[in-house]
């Protein structure tokens, strides 16, 4: 391709460059890399078991580095414990260091500089503990538009992604329409948009990822519209229509923000939509210290008190708890002075709730509460609240009040939804769900609380549980899907 058009293209998707210093390391050898490409990763301390990891996309101009600094993944990284890959395009594909979204053959399923991504995927894959069901891909701007690539090439390995003022797949096929693209002026229906996603894979029978989409509506490097038409593209291959089932206001309190909400005929988010009132060409920023905040500022990382790359990864459902409470989970009716505890934070504040015919006796506002039961089972929960006025998501324990000994291994029992089956003859406990769970988890809990099983990434109507795993007992599982409890209840394990 004439370098000159293609820099006439990426023009519009130029970004400023700053130094900063980021602990990201070079990998230099990773495979063919026929898009001769760069990579770099993040790789936090403690990481123990099979990890998600994120591919992480820089706009032109921009680095590994300086993506890294702006975005505040491995921030995240480090808090919640996942890998990250920063590819890095180099000046000799293109002049301004743009991926090369639109290029015939970099957009296309095992060539080009897609190929070289997906290489440094199966390298982390051959070199570190990763969990294959939580494989997913973001960026911005041009490194947006290579998400939509990678989304749309590789299925099998993507379970979600995040693109910020972004494009669709194929919106443009050479840099002649590109600018077209980026204006806003390619509009498709959603069959067609679908058609381009699925004629890529035209033997995939899997499922295709989920997509968050953020975009400012006073972009005028990407336009806006370009939101309108992924939506189009990811809910039609995602078996979705085109109306919003959830719309959000004053998301999170912040009035610039709305989020919008698509679901398939079963429920399951496939797209979400952050409209970002006001904002340029850039990604959204709520620098600070607090686990919910981060990122450094530029001039296409804007404070708007929204940090995209938070609500990119708890879409991508890779954030886990900061700490469990700690107490039974299972008392009787009308029991008495139950203790609840969650590890203290010197000027931290803590604000429990309980069942409804529970009381709290003492406690309320520190790490430790004394409860009076009723008869019905339900949730502990906590909210903290640091001396720096961080809040930290709420915290959940389910609490079976029941006189019952409970489902023996000969038994089966429904609850909330989920049949439990204890196999005797082939050793094993199955949970299966009146649906079909999209990357659900399984947790099984001791009577103290302490988790003694955990099956995450489950897709499908059954998990099943080896009885080796447990002794005897009495036991409580939990099943949640996309951070909603879908099911939860009390079993034994006997002789």
């Amino acid at each position: 391709m004439n370098l000159q058009l293609r820099l006439s293209v990426i023009a519009l998707f130029l970004f400023s460059i700053f130094s900063y210093a980021q602990n990201i390391t070079q990998v230099t050898s990773f495979g063919t890399n026929p898009g001769n490409l760069n990579m770099y990763t993040y790789i936090p301390a403690g990481l123990t078991g099979p990890a998600p990891l994120v591919v992480a996309m820089h706009g032109c101009t921009q680095s590994a580095t300086i993506y890294a600094q702006q975005t505040g993944w491995n921030k995240l990284a480090d808090l919640h414990k996942f890998y990250v890959i920063y590819p890095e395009q180099v000046s000799l594909n293109n002049s301004s260091k743009c991926f090369n979204w639109f290029d015939g053959t970099d957009q296309s399923k095992n060539q080009g500089e897609a190929l070289s991504i997906k290489q440094m995927v199966d390298y982390m894959i051959a070199n570190h503990s990763i969990d294959a069901a939580a494989i997913c891909v973001t960026g911005l701007s041009a490194g947006a538009g290579m998400s939509s690539v990678m989304l749309a090439t590789y299925p099998e390995i993507f379970s979600k992604g995040a693109i910020m003022a972004g494009i669709p797949y194929k919106a443009a096929t050479s840099s002649f329409n590109a600018f077209t693209a980026m204006n806003g002026g390619v509009i498709k229906t959603p069959t067609q948009w679908g058609a381009l996603v699925r004629n890529e894979n035209p033997s995939y029978l899997g499922a295709f990822p989920d997509v968050a989409i953020f975009h400012g509506t006073s972009d005028f490097t990407v336009n806006v519209a370009n939101a309108t038409e992924l939506i189009k593209q990811w809910t039609d291959v995602n078996g979705a229509d085109q109306t919003a089932d959830m719309t959000i206001n004053s998301f999170d309190g912040n009035s610039t923000v709305e989020k919008a909400v698509y679901e398939d005929s079963i429920g399951n988010d496939v797209v979400v939509y952050y409209k970002i009132t006001g904002m340029g060409h850039a990604i959204s920023l709520d620098t600070g210290a607090c686990p919910q905040q981060g990122g450094a500022t530029g001039t296409y990382a804007l404070e708007k008190n929204f940090h995209s790359t938070f609500w990119a990864a708890d879409f991508f459902e890779i954030l886990i708890a900061p700490y469990p409470i700690s107490g039974p989970m299972l008392v009787v009716p009308s029991a008495s002075n139950i203790v609840y505890t969650v590890p203290s934070t010197g000027g931290s504040t803590y604000a429990w709730t309980v069942p409804a015919d529970a009381t709290i006796v003492s406690g309320q506002g520190t790490n430790s509460i004394t409860v009076n039961f009723g008869s019905g089972s339900g949730y502990i929960s906590v909210i903290e609240t640091t001396s720096g006025s961080c809040v930290q998501d709420a915290i959940s324990l389910f609490v079976d009040v029941s006189v019952s000994s409970g489902m023996n291994n000969d038994g089966i029992t429904e609850t909330s939804g989920i049949i439990v089956f204890p196999n005797p003859f082939v050793t094993e406990t199955s949970f299966y769900s009146g649906r079909e769970l999209h990357n659900a988890e399984l947790v099984v809990y001791d009577v103290l609380g302490k988790v003694q099983s955990r099956i995450k990434s489950v897709y499908g109507t059954r998990i099943q549980l080896y009885r080796g795993d447990l002794s005897k007992g009495i036991y409580f599982f939990e099943i949640t899907e996309k951070d909603a409890i879908v099911g939860g209840g009390k079993i034994v394990v006997g002789e």
